[in-house]
């Protein structure tokens, strides 16, 4: 299949995304208009429509929530009809703040950095190393934690969460099979090096736009 054919494809299978319904679609490009809110489920942020729009947030107190990146807890918000209802931010997959997508992962929300068919984040993550020795130097159950910073892929067209490494990369370009011969095509070595991981990357994206609903 050719790139355009590819590309062609690529919009009527975003198209099919809305449904039985009218819609328009626009690609992505840096600093486009996406609604703030919360998103309860990965299928909200791809259809551009948060499951909790800012203005509807309330805290404890009955207050508007001008920033979610610094809300903590629960919130509460009003739906046009029912009941008051509660939100968990613990249990959320993420939110936009000011065209900025923040995703629930590691030691809290981090924003993606590389937006794109497959896009690029850094989390924090806590990890907890055993040692039996620890406890004779005051350190309860002989253990130790250390935060480390790690790099992940986010496919989007499955929503699912991939190491930045020759593994997750070989997964996501199954979705196109000559970007993916190619990729086998170095050596083993080189397809964990990091500036390998990005080309494949910016290549994938250039094929493969990431579309929103327009609303």
């Amino acid at each position: 299949m050719s790139f355009r054919s590819m590309r062609n494809l690529m919009t009527v299978l975003v198209w099919s995304m809305c449904g039985l319904s009218f819609c328009q679609t626009s690609e992505y490009f840096g600093g486009m208009d996406l609604h703030d809110g919360i998103y309860l489920r990965f299928s909200d942020f791809k259809y551009n429509t948060p499951s909790v729009p800012l203005e509807q947030l309330r805290d404890a107190q009955g207050l508007t929530v001008p920033d979610i990146r610094q809300a903590r807890g629960k919130l509460q918000w009003q739906p046009d009809s029912g009941e008051q209802r509660t939100v968990d931010l613990q249990r959320i997959w993420g939110f936009c703040q000011n065209d900025v997508v923040y995703i629930a992962g590691g030691n809290g929300f981090f924003r993606i950095g590389l937006m794109g068919s497959i896009s690029h984040m850094v989390v924090e993550q806590t990890y907890r190393d055993w040692n039996p020795y620890m406890s004779s130097y005051g350190q309860p159950y002989g253990s130790t934690t250390r935060t480390v910073l790690v790099q992940q892929l986010l496919d989007m067209e499955t929503g699912n969460y991939l190491p930045f490494n020759a593994s997750g990369m070989d997964q996501v370009l199954q979705h196109d099979p000559v970007l993916l011969e190619e990729f086998r095509a170095l050596p083993k070595k080189g397809r964990n090096r990091d500036e390998a991981l990005f080309r494949f990357m910016r290549l994938y994206n250039d094929r493969h736009p990431l579309f929103f609903p327009a609303h």
